[in-house]
């Protein structure tokens, strides 16, 4: 697979925006649906003792802001961001346009201890926009446990494999007024439904009761009208 076979080369940061438009291509679902991100996240794993990060715009961004944001992602992951560059250059595809992107590396973003992978730093700084994506590309052997669909009054969350071990996620802001969202590194456990419905026992009892008796007039009935009609 194209991702197992990332997972164990070294690639150069220069090269990730390629990937992920690869990436895209190679999934040719994305283009049926109606979900258009305006930033697309890449992190990769395994390449090297750091991960690697690229946000990709749709558009032009000014540096400076492109900088802010990996600023606010890197101060709310608690991560220590290295080698940051960032560049506007024509995107490929026939009808090239010029976007901007803005790469950097840092240690431990993806929980390889815990199987987990942080996607709330991301949501945070880049909430101005509608749509999000964010993809991990975990080196090969990952066990993941991480965070799946989500939904809040904040966002929408929902999570997809790329290839056999590659999560996507993609959220939708639905109300930019958060300062955090505390979201659960860990899937939520499903809550065990104690009750069966809203009626007591004995109710339930008694409908129980009630129904077999309906039940075995319908029968009587039926049965006599067969008796009947033979009699006849």
């Amino acid at each position: 697979m194209f991702v197992r076979f990332l997972a164990g080369r070294v690639l150069p940061l220069s090269a990730i925006p390629l990937v992920l438009m690869l990436i895209c291509y190679a999934s040719p679902h994305l283009a049926a649906d109606d979900f258009q991100p305006r930033v697309l996240v890449l992190v990769m794993g395994g390449l090297s003792d750091y991960d690697h990060v690229s946000i990709n715009y749709t558009e032009v961004m000014p540096l400076n802001k492109a900088q802010a944001d990996l600023d606010a992602i890197a101060a709310k992951g608690k991560w220590n961001a290295i080698n940051a560059k960032g560049e506007t250059k024509p995107s490929g595809g026939p009808n090239p346009v010029d976007t901007t992107s803005i790469s950097f590396q840092a240690k431990e973003i993806i929980g390889y201890q815990n199987g987990t992978l942080p996607i709330e730093p991301f949501i945070t700084a880049l909430k101005r926009f509608k749509f999000i994506e964010v993809d991990y590309i975990p080196p090969a052997g990952f066990d993941f446990k991480g965070l799946q669909d989500y939904e809040d009054d904040y966002v929408k969350i929902n999570m997809s494999t790329m290839g056999e071990s590659a999560p996507r996620y993609r959220i939708e802001v639905k109300d930019a007024g958060f300062t955090n969202l505390d979201l659960p590194l860990l899937q939520p456990a499903q809550p065990v439904e104690t009750q069966q419905s809203g009626y007591s026992l004995w109710q339930r009892v008694l409908m129980g009761f009630i129904l077999g008796l309906i039940g075995a007039l319908v029968v009587y009935i039926v049965t006599s009208l067969i008796v009947r009609r033979k009699a006849a």
